[in-house]
């Protein structure tokens, strides 16, 4: 089996420097969900279904 080596360490690379940003793709990532959700929640009451 062959190993590239040099794949392997750039992906690592690109990885490593997009850690620190984790944090803010967590709340990126959750404030769009919540949106959404809202959105598709507003839409439905509008349409006539109840909220729960």
């Amino acid at each position: 089996m062959i190993f590239n080596y040099d794949i392997q360490n750039a992906i690592a690379a690109f990885v490593d420097s997009i850690r620190p940003m984790g944090d803010a793709q967590a709340a990126l990532y959750e404030s769009i969900l919540s949106q959404f959700a809202n959105g598709v929640s507003g839409f439905l009451t509008s349409i006539g279904f109840p909220p729960r």
